[in-house]
């Protein structure tokens, strides 16, 4: 029995990464697709999202989320990820007349837990904006999710401060939301994401698939290692693709109980996320935190995964 995903982005490079692998594995069945500003605003990781899915002819409804955090000014990721979120070596995303199903991404998630109770595995690749506008909107919600999947935050570095992750530093008032909302959390943040990592090994590797689709998504992979490459690296950590190839493949990770809360008052570490590992000596947990990776392997499955839908 497949089991049923909605997923919530901000595309982005690896949400489209992430996406795809969605689509390749055949355990797997996306139901939905809410859009969140994240990387970009909306209008534009919305347009990408169109793109994405036009590219590759894929009919799951595609919904506009929200446009701004619950409490502080917007923020993006543009200054690493380019104006679009898309950087590319060559060929861009080809543009599309599409447009999102009019219902609301909040809305749409809770029609689709509701229809789906104890079911529905919420994957959340971006801030949690809309989650946690959803856990307002529907009390009911966070006892409907079988769970909710997310690449966020970190129990060690962050990449936006210090200590703060970007999905969570866009966003902490949601993110304190989700993980205090009483429902199964799986956290893969940057310490286990790192684990998993990028080259020009796996660029050329899809590129060797030759199809057009495969040059495009190439293009766009060269580019996402190109952010190694500027800063002296030859390797990029590949991160929303990660939880994903845990859903399909839970053998190649280590996940410990934690208590996960979200510091939204520090000077220093707004956004951080704190890790209490004594539970339940020290706290309860509300969450499971993916401490360990198998890289290769995730890599080896990954490409698996483009090569059946890029072909």
């Amino acid at each position: 029995m497949s089991t049923e995903i909605w997923l919530d982005t901000d595309p982005g490079f690896d949400d489209w990464m992430a996406w795809a692998l969605l689509q390749a594995e055949p355990g797997l069945k996306l139901v939905g697709v809410s859009v969140v500003a994240g990387n970009a605003p909306l209008r534009q990781t919305l347009a990408n999202a169109l793109r994405i899915r036009a590219l590759h002819g894929w009919t799951v409804p595609v919904h506009a989320g929200c446009e701004r955090p619950l409490v502080q000014a917007p923020v993006t990721a543009q200054d690493v990820l380019g104006e679009t979120a898309m950087a590319t070596a060559g060929r861009a995303l080809p543009l599309t007349r599409a447009q999102p199903v009019a219902a609301h991404g909040v809305q749409a998630l809770i029609d689709a837990a509701r229809a789906r109770p104890g079911r529905l595995t919420l994957l959340a690749l971006g801030p949690l904006t809309n989650l946690a506008t959803a856990f307002d909107a529907a009390p009911d919600l966070p006892a409907l999710l079988k769970a909710v999947v997310l690449m966020g935050g970190s129990t060690d570095r962050g990449n936006t401060t210090a200590v703060a992750e970007f999905n969570i530093h866009a966003d902490p008032e949601a993110a304190a939301r989700v993980f205090g909302a009483g429902v199964p959390v799986v956290m893969f943040g940057l310490n286990v994401c790192r684990q998993v990592l990028v080259g020009d090994e796996h660029v050329r590797a899809v590129r060797a698939l030759g199809t057009e689709r495969a040059l495009l998504f190439a293009d766009h992979l060269d580019a996402y290692v190109g952010i190694a490459r500027r800063r002296g690296g030859t390797h990029m950590a590949v991160y929303d693709p990660t939880p994903v190839a845990w859903l399909s493949r839970p053998e190649l990770f280590a996940l410990e109980p934690a208590h996960v809360d979200v510091e939204l008052e520090g000077r220093l570490t707004r956004g951080m996320t704190v890790c209490e590992f004594r539970v339940p000596a020290r706290a309860r947990p509300n969450t499971r935190v993916a401490t360990q990776a198998d890289g290769p392997e995730v890599m080896a499955w990954s490409l698996r995964g483009l090569a059946r839908v890029l072909s």
